[in-house]
């Protein structure tokens, strides 16, 4: 029912934009930033739940102060490297959440400890169209979304971001179109319906091609990639919609009044969009960056410390 909802809002979305709605107004752009707050913020903001699972049994109660410190640092740290590195930043931060975006889209267990180079490969190009299409069909859109977080003494950077971006679509772009080949072939793909997967693709690539980023972006991160986590963490967690709602609700709140905060603190006579995309950006940039590390690369680590600790234990021998 998801998957069909989405490719139905894909479509949708494109007739909408090739009949020339106006996606850029304002009531669109409350839209986008209602849908971060209610459906993405929550999607991350409920990672202490992820972390105490990984840290409580090792830590004991330190694994509060543990978690909270390591992920405002690496928070902190990324929206640091937006304002002073910010090619550097935006290519890291555009491969690992393709990463993300791909390994759970993935028929197989995204957490896989015998995921190979190319599974990998193939999962960043799948997982990043969100990110390879717009620098290849819409790039001058995307140059300005950049010019709208970088500032603007070094606003040059955009050029340099959307210039390697392409470079990396070439890339993975052609990797994607191999992994929604090879899902076909695959007996554990199969089984979770390829050509459904396939459909969803290609829309998605059409939408993301036709469609103003700001939109086409919400579009997949809350209309798809949140939506399926929250479903997963209600299953992880063996929560209700209801528990999901109060515990996710100091997000939602303090979210919608951080944009609002940050948009009027940054709206000095320009244009509201503009600002709303520099604080929505950079909001969601530091909250993904650790919300990446801890859901795929400390259990992954974990999972090996573990496995290593077997083999080297008395009773292994």
């Amino acid at each position: 029912m998801h998957n069909n909802l989405f490719i139905a809002s894909c479509i949708g979305t494109m007739l909408l934009a090739q009949l020339g709605a106006p996606l850029n107004a304002s009531g669109f752009t409350v839209a986008i930033l209602m849908s971060v707050c209610v459906i993405g913020v929550p999607h991350g903001g409920l990672d202490h739940l992820a972390g105490r699972q990984l840290f409580a049994k090792s830590c004991g109660r330190l694994w509060f102060v543990l978690f909270f410190v390591g992920y405002l640092a690496i928070a902190g740290m990324t929206m640091v490297g937006w304002l002073l590195f910010p090619l550097s930043t935006a290519i890291g931060f555009f491969m690992i959440s393709a990463n993300h975006f791909g390994r759970e889209d993935r028929p197989s267990d995204p957490l896989d400890e015998t995921v190979t180079v190319w599974s990998s490969l193939t999962a960043i190009g799948s997982g990043g169209l969100v990110v390879w299409i717009p620098a290849i069909a819409r790039p001058i859109e995307m140059q300005h979304v950049l010019q709208a977080i970088i500032p603007a003494g070094i606003s040059a950077s955009s050029e340099s971001i959307v210039f390697w971006t392409q470079i990396l679509a070439g890339m993975f772009v052609p990797m994607a179109l191999v992994d929604i080949i090879y899902t076909f072939a695959s007996p554990v793909a199969r089984s979770h319906d390829a050509v459904t997967r396939a459909v969803r693709h290609v829309f998605l690539i059409l939408m993301l091609a036709a469609t103003p980023i700001p939109i086409s972006f919400c579009l997949f991160f809350c209309g798809w990639h949140s939506i399926r986590g929250l479903s997963q963490l209600m299953r992880d967690h063996r929560m209700t919609l209801d528990q999901l709602t109060i515990a996710s609700l100091p997000m939602t709140l303090g979210a919608i009044g951080l944009c609002g905060v940050g948009a009027w603190f940054w709206s000095s006579g320009r244009e509201l969009n503009a600002e709303v995309t520099r604080t929505l950006f950079l909001g969601l940039s530091g909250m993904a960056v650790p919300h990446l590390v801890l859901h795929d690369l400390l259990p992954i680590l974990i999972r090996r410390l573990h496995f290593e600790r077997k083999l080297d234990s008395p009773s292994a021998a």
